[in-house]
């Protein structure tokens, strides 16, 4: 967002906290937590374990907002995963995923990642992407207990045909009554104006 003054940073965080607080736009943001963390970690994800990195959901990150995750990165020492929502329709598809990681004392933001499936329903595989989709460098791989694996090899199957897979696997998810007619639970990252500063906060929602 171009030339953003203070006063529409704050109009925008504070429409964001209201979205955040619609229930069926929380239960929506929620129900993709639960449905990533499945797909990626083979459970929910409520807790964490280890070093493992946190799934959760929120918005578009706009305005310096990616600074501001990149600092609760660094202070959290544990990567983050951010599944992000258009404000004006938070109940429906998620519209971005992204992942934040220290690497050489940097965090590193790594924008446009896709999910990835394998052919025998094993863990999918979180891939980085240029703006051309068939531009990918390598993956990243869960492993319980730590940090994602960085892989700087070819992904173990053709690139479409996974992410073909996944995008089923994970619509299958969002529309099971498990996920429909449980609360999911999960995180969820949201931004608030204090005067001058603002805060970004992870926060665990039932």
């Amino acid at each position: 967002m171009m030339n953003e003054t203070d006063e529409m940073r704050e109009a925008r965080h504070e429409l964001e906290l209201l979205s955040a607080n619609d229930p069926a736009a929380s239960a929506n943001m929620l129900r993709h937590v639960a449905a990533y963390n499945l797909l990626i970690a083979g459970r929910r994800g409520t807790e964490w374990l280890g070093d493992e990195p946190v799934i959760n959901a929120g918005f578009r990150l706009l305005g310096g907002d990616e600074n501001l995750y990149a600092a609760v990165t660094r202070r959290a020492e544990r990567e983050h995963l951010h599944i992000a929502f258009d404000v004006d329709d938070a109940s429906g598809p998620a519209i971005g995923f992204g992942l934040f990681r220290v690497e050489d004392d940097h965090v590193v933001c790594y924008g446009r990642c896709l999910l990835w499936s394998p052919s025998n329903d094993g863990r999918a595989l979180i891939v980085p992407v240029g703006e051309d989709k068939a531009d990918v460098q390598g993956y990243f791989a869960f492993r319980r207990g730590q940090p994602l694996r960085k892989v700087g090899k070819p992904l173990p199957g053709d690139l479409m045909a996974g992410l073909r897979r996944a995008r089923s696997r994970l619509n299958t998810l969002l529309q099971s009554d498990d996920l429909t007619d449980r609360g999911s639970g999960g995180f969820m990252t949201t931004f608030r104006n204090e005067g001058q500063e603002v805060f970004a906060e992870i926060r665990r929602a039932a």
